[in-house]
């Protein structure tokens, strides 16, 4: 993958990840205690600028109570959208 779409599709997770998180109403302190990570990892997930692990991928998921496989379709088709609007 080059490296300009790597960083859409972490920008991608990064808003899918803030989005859900928010929609629990949940702090980044929270989702990271319910994932068993680091908040500051959360944060910088959120920021784009870590890209997680299979391992922490499906502990984010847990925490966010959603499963693994949703959260990168849905994950996958922000990053189509953005990427067609980009196109425009």
């Amino acid at each position: 993958m080059k490296t300009a779409q790597n960083l859409e599709l972490m920008r991608a997770f990064a808003a899918e990840l803030k989005a859900r998180r928010s929609e629990l109403g949940i702090s980044q302190e929270e989702l990271a205690h319910r994932s068993d990570v680091n908040r500051t990892f959360v944060a910088k997930l959120e920021l784009a600028q870590n890209q997680p692990t299979l391992t922490v991928l499906l502990k984010l998921a847990g925490g966010l109570g959603v499963e693994l496989p949703e959260l990168l379709q849905v994950t996958l088709k922000r990053y189509k959208t953005e990427a067609r609007l980009s196109k425009k």
